[in-house]
Order: structure tokens, then sequence, then C-alpha cells
């Protein structure tokens, strides 16, 4: 028995030089605790890896950065290591419900979208490659889009579902795993919001991505107009309304120069209301107010929201000028304020100009705002033309009602013989079979 304790000794001895040697060749020599062994035995991870897990999903989260880290190479790599699976999973888990957020909900999709109009206005006209650059950047954050060469960018949330998937199955905790990311997936927002909203936001990053701004000129938006087409106007402006917070009919501002001086106003400018097919096109237009301000005159710009009713009274012979301007550059007048808007002297020196002056009447019809009040535009319209069919029974309400206050300055006038006198014309309402209400002018106009 006396022997053995020295055999231990001389067994414990030899491990211990062992393991020595062992660390010498992984260190060069130098010891390494079994920390740093087993780090020494990690394979490599790329920059795009170490990206992806640092991107963090509170006030860190940047959505862009996210969407340009190569999705390809986190899908080969991710899943070659069971413990690396696990992390990227895990950060997924915790990133999902802030990507829903923040591509589905109109408030934050609409803050992302003035922050890129922000990098449009001042990186793209310096920017050679801006479209070679952006479009695979932007592509795909909000709905699945085409980036260059046509190659299609599926939506965020759906790479980050597929790469979830692929590393659940190499943690082998695929089908666990993969039922809490469906969960998220398809969690109900408490808030019920547009399907459209993903489509049309990325539509107009989309539009952004492919074109550099030129000083003074509208760019059309090429994909904003084809998902028009498709959906409708009605659905396109009432989602634009929502994610830019705009009321009324008009240009959408995405950017007021209240808050952007240094920018002016950029706004998306719709089509006619009437316009079909290929004449559905929508705009993007922008334009620097002066510094001295509104009371310049009538060089106010095509998207100066509202300009010409914030100033002061605006007379005939100032109307006349800002009609023709904006004609000129393609723009959009703005309505007037809703409330009491007869009893505004603008709109009344505005209306006396489009019955006495052709020119500024035809004006007028290219560059009118769209929806209420319609009684000046169906009278304008009316008087260009010589007659009148009300596409709508309210048409001939709204007309007759802006006819009754030229009159009499009462819109509840309607005479029983149904002859409104202006001047030396008469405007005649006539009844056809069906109780159809027809409009002509009896007399001919003086300009």
């Amino acid at each position: 028995m006396g022997p053995q304790p020295l055999i231990l000794v001389a067994g414990a001895i030899t491990l211990v030089l062992g393991v020595y040697v062992g660390r010498g060749r992984v260190s060069g020599g130098k010891a390494l605790d079994p920390g740093e062994f087993k780090k020494a035995r990690k394979p490599r991870r790329s920059t795009e890896i170490k990206e992806f897990l640092n991107i963090d999903s509170q006030e860190g989260f940047d959505i862009e950065a996210l969407n340009s880290i190569d999705i390809r190479v986190l899908t080969k790599e991710a899943p070659a290591d069971k413990e690396l699976a696990r992390e990227v999973m895990a950060k997924i888990e915790s990133l999902i419900l802030r990507i829903r957020s923040e591509t589905e909900d109109p408030a934050p999709a609409g803050a992302i979208l003035r922050n890129k109009t922000l990098d449009w206005y001042r990186r793209s006209p310096s920017t050679r490659t801006w479209s070679e650059e952006m479009a695979p950047r932007w592509g795909g954050i909000f709905h699945e889009s085409k980036v260059p060469g046509g190659r299609l960018s599926p939506k965020l949330s759906v790479r980050m579902a597929g790469l979830h998937a692929e590393c659940a199955k190499a943690s082998g905790w695929g089908f666990l795993r993969g039922r809490a990311i469906d969960k998220l997936l398809t969690k109900g927002s408490k808030r019920s919001n547009p399907p459209l909203i993903p489509a049309v936001a990325q539509a107009y990053l989309d539009d952004l991505a492919r074109s550099r701004r030129v000083p003074d000129r509208p760019i059309g938006m090429e994909r904003i107009s084809e998902l028009a087409r498709r959906v409708g106007q009605a659905e396109m402006n009432r989602t634009l309304g929502q994610i830019f917070r705009h009321e009324g009919t008009g240009p959408v501002t995405v950017i007021d120069t209240r808050y952007n001086p240094d920018i002016g106003t950029v706004a998306v400018r719709p089509p006619s209301p009437r316009a079909a097919g290929d004449a559905v096109s929508y705009d993007l237009v922008h334009t620097k107010v002066s510094a001295a301000g509104p009371s310049m005159g009538p060089d106010l710009g095509t998207t100066d929201a509202g300009s010409p009713w914030e100033r002061g009274p605006v007379a005939q012979k100032d109307w006349e000028g800002i009609l023709g301007l904006l004609q000129k550059q393609k723009g959009k007048l703005d309505p007037p304020p809703i409330e009491n808007y007869r009893n505004n002297e603008s709109y009344l020196e505005l209306r006396a100009v489009i019955v006495t002056d052709e020119t500024a009447r035809r004006a007028f019809l290219t560059i009118r705002w769209k929806g209420k009040p319609s009684g000046l535009a169906l009278l304008a319209e009316l008087l260009a033309e010589g007659s009148f069919i009300p596409d709508v029974e309210t048409d001939g309400d709204y007309l007759e009602a802006e006819l009754g206050h030229l009159e009499k300055g009462d819109t509840n006038y309607r005479p029983k013989e149904g002859r409104w006198t202006l001047g030396e014309i008469k405007i005649v309402r006539e009844v056809a079979e069906g109780n159809v209400r027809t409009y002509r002018v009896d007399g001919k106009l003086k300009d």
C-alpha cells in the first residue's frame, strides 16, 4: 500500500504538464485560462453578424442599418454554429415587434419617410450613384419591392422570419422557437390600420431611391402612380393622408417649411379626380420659400400650402398673377379655409376674376383644388364650356348655391324659373327626362 501515493502524485504532475503544453500550443507559449482557451476555438464571426447582434430594439434602433445587412451572409453563417444560431434567434425575437410597429403603423412610418425625404433633398443632387446606393438600402423595408436589376427584395419582417426558421432548425429548437416567431409575426396590432400603409410607404420610398432631386422641378412618382391605378385614387389619397397626417384635399405636405426653413416645402401632388389610366400620375414637388416670407407677393411657389389664404386680402390683379404662375409651374392651388369661406375677401376676389377673365378661368381649371368647397370649380367649368351636366346630384346643389350667392348673396336662393342673372348673361337650368338637371350659359361672357 505504501507506493500508491507516489503513483497518484506522478499522475497528477503528468496531467498538469499536459494541460500546460496544450495551452502553449494554442497561445504560442503563453498560458491561457479555460475561458480564453474556449474562446480561441470559436470560429471567427463576420462583420455582418457582429453588426446584426449590435442592433438595439430600443433607443439605438436603426431600421435602415438593419435592412442594409446582407441576409444571405447571416443565413449561411448563423445556422453553422448552434450557439450563434440561438443568439441570432434571440435577437430576432427582440426586434420583430419593433420592426412591425415601425413599418405597419402610420405615425412611425410617416416619421421614417420624412427623415428619408430630408436625406433625399440634401444628398441626392450631389450623389451621382444615388439610385445604385439607395435602392438596395431602402428596398423591402416596409413591403416587397424591386431593386436594381429587377430583383425582388422581400419585406424586412419576412426576411427576419426566414432567418429565424433556419437558425431554429440548426439549434434543435425548431418547433418551439418557430411557434414563438410565428406568434409574434401574426399577433394583431391594437390599432386597426389599413393594410395599404406598408405598400404605400414602400412605393414612396422606392420613388425617392430611384430619382435624384433637380432644383425647382417636380419628380414623377412612378411606383406611387402604379399602385394608385391598382387600388384607386381615393384609397391612395386616404392612405397618404394617414401616413403624413393630412386632412382635406390638395397636395399632401411631407416636409413643412415652418419646421425646415432651409428646405422649404416638399409635398405629394395628386392627379385630377377625373384622371384615368396613365393620366393617374402623382408628383413630388418642392419649393424654397423666400426668406422675406409670404408678403413677397404671388411668387409663393407651387407647394407653399395654403399660402395665398394665409396672407391678407388678395386683390384680383394678384390672383391673376398667382393663377398664371401656378399654371406655368404645373402647381396646384390649395383650397380656402372651409369655415365661412364665402365671407373670405380673397375668395370673393378670386371668384370675381374667374367670372370676368377667361384666361384666369382657364388657368384655374388646370390648377384648382380638389374636394370642398366645390361650387367655384363647377362654376368655372360651366362658364368655360358654356354648359354643364352634373356627375352627381349634389354637384348641381353646390353649383346653385354658388349662383345664388353671386346673384343675391344667399346660397339658398333658387329662382322658380331656373334662371340666374350674372351681369349681362344668364345661367339657365333645364330638367331633362329622369329629373336630370343641366345648365347652360345664355349670353356672351365679357373679358
